[in-house]
């Protein structure tokens, strides 16, 4: 039995956590150009949606940056943490989305744990 891209993309995103429901019924086509396939739908934003993503992104600043630094350190090296348990899915997912070779979906997601 052949897997095609779309459900390999399916089961790397419900690997990773992202619910069933966000990955199809969009009016965006999402196509890899390994082989121009459509590998996922996704929703558009409109103008709200982009005014309310902004409001939450400057309350949530608000709250970042009273936090001390040595605890914003903890909370960043927890994040590349979290990436790195999940370097191999996302390496795969870079390679879908990007078409680019494995080792360099590999890279990509090392720069983020990086970082």
């Amino acid at each position: 039995m052949t897997t095609s891209l779309a459900d390999m993309t399916r089961a790397l995103l419900q690997d990773l956590g992202v619910p069933a429901t966000d990955l199809d019924g969009g009016d965006l086509a999402v196509h890899t150009p390994l082989t121009g396939e459509v590998i996922a739908r996704v929703r558009t934003s409109g103008s709200g949606d982009i005014e309310r993503a902004l409001h939450q992104a400057s309350d949530a600043f608000r709250i970042w940056r009273s936090v001390p630094a040595p605890r914003r350190g903890e909370l960043v090296r927890l994040f590349g943490e979290e990436l790195r348990t999940s370097k191999t899915e996302l390496a795969r997912l870079v390679t879908l989305e990007a078409g680019k070779i494995p080792s360099e979906g590999e890279g990509e997601v090392q720069e983020m744990i990086d970082i």
